[in-house]
Formats: structure tokens, sequence, C-alpha cells
């Protein structure tokens, strides 16, 4: 029997490059102090995708007080910046015996694929998923062709 990984997903140089970006994201933003580097000790992780009339963007951010994020956006770049804090153990001899969470300022940047109506930009957050809806320039958005049948 033939050794096949990867037959039950469509591979390609995109999806491996994809997933080879955010193998390294995770290791630089989790367990790994990369401050030195980028200023940062931890980036939450997001997802961008696009549909026919407007991208969107999903940012996780489990514990970020919505008032402690910000979205900025320039030429064709979204940035999103924040802090999560981290909280205030009460009890006298509190001594913590693990200590996964990252805390601190995050900044993260996407860059988009094509012009937007960055004026009707708009945001949410449910559940600590931060989603962000990015309505596309109407020359950035598909059109349909109508196609003439001559009879003859």
């Amino acid at each position: 029997m033939a050794f096949r990984p990867f037959q039950d997903r469509d591979v390609s140089l995109g999806t491996l490059q994809d997933e080879m970006n955010r193998f390294f994201d995770q290791v630089w933003h989790s367990g790994v102090s990369a401050g030195p580097f980028d200023g940062q000790k931890w980036a939450p992780p997001m997802d961008l995708h696009e549909h026919p009339e407007h991208y969107a963007l999903y940012v996780e951010l489990p514990g970020v007080a919505v008032g402690a994020v910000d979205l900025s956006y320039v030429g064709s770049t979204l940035t999103v910046r924040g802090e999560k804090t981290k909280p205030a153990h009460s009890g006298e001899g509190d001594k913590p015996l693990r200590s996964e969470r990252r805390y601190g300022t995050f900044c993260r940047t996407v860059e988009l694929p094509g012009d937007i109506e960055a004026e009707r930009l708009s945001a949410r957050c449910q559940d600590g998923v931060l989603e962000i809806t990015i309505p596309k320039s109407e020359a950035n958005r598909p059109k349909a062709v109508k196609i003439d049948v001559k009879k003859g």
C-alpha cells in the first residue's frame, strides 16, 4: 500500500506556504519570546476570507477587552492593535504553578489584495472573535457579463 499523506486534501504551493507561515507564526508568537525582534510577546491568530462583495478578517481575541483594540487602514494595509492585560490575582501568597497564557501589546497587519471602501468598514466581536467586514470597492467586485446569442 502506497503512503499518501495528502490524499484527502488539495495540496498546492499556496497551501504549503500558508501552512509554513502559520507554523512560523505559532512558533514566533507562542512559547518563544520574540521580544528582541518584533517587540511583542504574542500575536492573535487570524484568518482572511474573500467574498464577492467584501473581505472578512477574523481575529481571535479571547480575554482582550474590545476597548483595548484599535483598527486602522492605510493604503492596502489593515492594522489591528491592542493589548491583553494580565489579570490581577487576589490572595496572599498566590504563586503561579503553571503559566502558558501570553499578555502584552500586539500588532497584526494584513495586506489586502484590492481596493476597499474604507468608510464602510465594520467590526463586531462575539465569543472572543473579532470579525471585521471590509467592503470591496466597486471596481474590485465581480461583474456579470451578458452573452448575446445570435441565431442564424
